[in-house]
């Protein structure tokens, strides 16, 4: 009777979760000022690092921000200064011709 048999499904046993993000960021932040949390202990370690490391990329001030800026505007244009006298002026050809000795 083995050749008749019919085997039965197998079972799949999916468990739906559900993801809150507003509640999840009130689990954070209720574990940041020290209250009873649910969160993980790998979350609430990885809380501890960020606060012991300093602030989050989030938090930066607006005087933090317009320096960055600054920065990058002042080093674009020395970048683009450089490229110019390198490849748009004949100073480059006059240093490498008399380095090579002609």
């Amino acid at each position: 009777m083995g050749f008749f048999y019919k085997h039965n499904p197998k079972k799949f046993n999916y468990i739906p979760r559900y993801f809150d993000p507003d509640k999840e960021a009130w689990e954070k932040k209720k574990a940041e000022l020290g209250y009873d949390a649910k969160l993980s202990h790998e979350d609430q370690l990885r809380m501890k690092m960020r606060r012991s490391w300093g602030t989050a990329k989030e938090e930066e001030s607006a005087e933090e921000r317009r320096a960055k800026t600054i920065r990058r505007i002042v080093l674009g244009a020395f970048v683009a200064l450089v490229f110019y006298f390198v490849f748009c002026t004949p100073l480059m050809t006059n240093i490498v011709s008399g380095l090579m000795g002609k």
